[in-house]
């Protein structure tokens, strides 16, 4: 047994004793705050025995931590109801310290439940009531400012799409969906606070988000991802590479599979010894050569000088898909004709790349951080982190007014001193940034 001292540092609750009991510490203590009346008729009350109880507290040097307290209980003489002695720094749920349970609720956004129940002793299930408790605090109290330009994209999680919100102008998420249905997506937009902030909406070419758009923002400009647009063009390529490599011989088949990647990039992004790669390709194979210029000229129309130059060398580009190659540009062809709209609204938005790499760098990582986690676990820990929420939180600072000045008193004097501006403060939340999202799934933060 240890001597005891104030090692506790809680504020009504003090240590009597020290035990260290190899694996853990238990801690012998006594609180002091006494109850004055019975908090159901306010009449006096008598000491009516002890219980002694245990309460599990914040680790300390390594090891878990218990609490034991001989409990005072009372009586009351008027009503007969009985009670314990308060103890203020208990949470009033469970047998532990307010300061373990905050401690749980930071690192469980983190940490995986094991982990935290082998760190603290606390079982698992514990720590999930408190995660569920928790996520319903943040729900209620951290409210994301409504985008203007509101981004619809999709994540595949736990084997299933799930619809991600997005502020595209901050670049940050706004909110995860367990699922893209139309029934969900109506559900959730019509209960959408603040909905007419909503000045422009970006998503994946998938009709039923234009479908709900257009109910629920009847009247706003609707971009197709650019992402989402270009792909099509590369997925076209790489249909033509495959049905011209399965007509190989084996060393050859090999080498254009190793070369695929070079294929995908934009011409000028090669280095010398690349595009040597890529023109070699393109005299052995001419249809692959073909493919390859259309895909550069369909990335193209995202560099045209205006939205008129793009439309006009988006129907160029289509009339001069070779018939032999329709079959494999089908896709990206009808596009351009079934969603031409929202596809060259791209021209009167102001769009970053920077938004499309940090949402394809999520994706990448989502399924890694996805296996063992429920969605709930993952949304909450992607939503509401504090780390990524403070790249994109803003806050203001405001001075009110002085009051109205009587001139030519004393007491007009006095009052301006009593009313001298103090600042004020208000934080605007805008949602954890998509860039530092992917950089902490990156590097594993997310245990």
């Amino acid at each position: 047994m240890l001597p005891a001292s104030d090692i506790l540092h809680l504020e009504h609750l003090h240590a009597q004793a020290v035990h260290n009991e190899g694996d853990y510490y238990r801690i012998e203590t006594s609180g002091d705050v006494v109850p004055t009346a019975c908090p159901a008729c306010s009449s006096a009350l008598y000491r009516h025995g002890t219980q002694r109880q245990s309460f599990m507290d914040t680790p300390m040097h390594g090891k878990r931590v218990l609490l034991d307290i001989e409990r005072r209980r009372y009586r009351c003489r008027s009503c007969g109801k009985t009670l314990f002695d308060p103890l203020p720094d208990m949470d009033g749920k469970r047998f532990m310290t307010t300061r373990l349970v905050r401690h749980i609720e930071r690192q469980c956004l983190t940490k995986t439940f094991a982990a935290l129940s082998r760190d603290i002793g606390v079982d698992n299930k514990t720590i999930r009531l408190i995660f569920d408790d928790y996520v319903d605090h943040l729900k209620a109290t951290v409210t994301f400012e409504t985008p203007h330009i509101l981004g619809i994209d999709e994540l595949m999680i736990i084997g299933q799409y799930r619809a991600m919100i997005t502020n595209v102008e901050k670049l940050s998420l706004f909110d995860m969906l367990p699922t893209r249905n139309e029934a969900d997506l109506l559900a959730y937009f019509q209960a959408m606070p603040d909905k007419h902030k909503v000045e422009v909406v970006m998503m994946d070419m998938w009709s039923v988000y234009r479908q709900v758009v257009q109910e629920q923002f009847p009247g706003r400009m609707i971009v197709a991802d650019r992402s989402h647009i270009v792909r099509m063009a590369n997925d076209a390529l790489e249909r033509v590479r495959k049905a011209i490599r399965k007509t190989l011989p084996d060393k050859t088949r090999l080498k254009l599979k190793y070369d695929r990647k070079l294929l995908f990039l934009r011409s000028l992004e090669l280095d010398d010894a690349d595009r040597a790669k890529v023109n070699q390709w393109s005299a052995q194979f001419p249809l692959l050569g073909d493919a390859y210029k259309l895909k550069e000229l369909f990335h193209s129309l995202y560099e045209q000088p205006d939205k008129q130059s793009a439309m006009n060398a988006a129907d160029a580009w289509a009339n001069s898909i070779p018939s032999e190659l329709e079959p494999y540009f089908k896709d990206a062809k009808g596009a351009l004709q079934s969603w031409r709209a929202e596809i060259f609204s791209y021209y009167d938005v102001s769009i970053t790349n920077a938004y499309t790499e940090s949402i394809n760098n999520i994706a990448k990582e989502m399924n890694r951080m996805g296996r063992g986690y429920s969605l709930d676990v993952i949304r909450a820990r992607l939503l509401y982190n504090d780390e990524a929420q403070k790249d994109t939180r803003q806050t203001i600072r405001k001075k009110p007014r002085k009051k109205a000045e009587t001139a030519g008193t004393e007491w007009s004097f006095f009052q301006t001193l009593q009313t001298e501006p103090v600042e004020a403060e208000q934080v605007i939340e805008y949602g954890p940034s998509l860039a530092t999202l992917a950089r902490l799934l990156r590097e594993g933060y997310f245990a």
